[in-house]
């Protein structure tokens, strides 16, 4: 099932001092094995190739395998020891490229069997260095609310120390849809984040509506990254450089040739 979801994001910093914002956007929700016919058949959206709007293969994960996004992700998972048979369904929550370009800060695999239960998500992290991280979540409660908390060991902003603790909670899409990435540092959390989404059919004509309601989607998220970090800068709240912390920085695809800091 292919949808798109108008969303509503929320970031609250609480320390060392508070700092928030929201803004709206979307995210396109797609079967990643009938991706390239969705796309032919949808004007305004492309699979790997240049459009209003598209989905390419290179901005996901990539350990060489042919095939696409799919079977790369399950080496993947099954690198962390979690073997799923060839044959299930993956879906892809994500932000598309517009005009061809994309910036992703995170987007989510949903897992089903064939008989539709859900078998796990995995949220996909990139920060402006375009590293990639990914985690598994792979514990639900009753409400279909899939959890984990995890060590980061990433380097997400410089705003954040990599080695503080991912706590998901992500909802598996439906007509809503909701997702919650706060950050701890033992048992304090320190930043909130959330996704509100709602659903709607994936159109030719929506997708005209909404490259006229997002034209700059992509330049939008970059954008609003930069600039509130700046915000935080001026605020006088620590950062971290990339050469800091090293060691908690662990696990990333596409790392970013950084140098090594020398101290004296």
């Amino acid at each position: 099932m292919n949808k798109l979801y108008s969303c509503h994001v929320t970031h609250c910093r609480l320390k060392p001092k508070r700092h928030q914002f929201a803004y709206s956007l979307f995210m396109l929700y797609v079967d990643l094995q009938s991706l390239p016919i969705t796309a032919k058949k949808t004007w305004g959206l492309s699979h790997n190739a240049w459009n209003l709007f598209s989905i390419d293969d290179a901005d996901h994960i990539n350990l060489g395998l042919p095939g696409g996004i799919a079977p790369n992700l399950l080496a993947w998972l099954d690198g962390q020891g979690k073997k799923f048979p060839p044959d299930i369904s993956i879906s892809l929550m994500t932000f598309p490229r517009v005009l061809g370009y994309g910036f992703n800060p995170v987007s989510f695999y949903f897992l089903f069997s064939l008989e539709g239960e859900t078998l796990a998500v995995v949220a996909e992290v990139v920060n402006t260095f375009r590293e990639m991280k990914l985690f598994l979540i792979d514990t639900s409660d009753a409400h279909q609310l899939w959890h984990r908390r995890v060590a980061k060991n990433f380097y997400v902003s410089p705003f954040s120390d990599p080695g503080v603790e991912f706590d998901f909670k992500i909802g598996v899409p439906k007509k809503t849809w909701r997702v919650n990435i706060d950050d701890y540092e033992g048992g304090e959390r320190l930043l909130l984040s959330s996704i509100r989404g709602e659903e709607h059919s994936l159109s030719s004509s929506r997708m005209l509506s909404y490259f006229f309601k997002y034209p700059f989607l992509s330049l939008q998220i970059i954008g609003r990254i930069h600039w509130h970090a700046f915000l935080l800068w001026k605020k006088g709240i620590p950062f971290f450089q990339k050469t800091d912390r090293q060691e908690a920085q662990s696990d990333i695809l596409r790392p970013y040739p950084t140098k090594t800091k020398i101290h004296d």
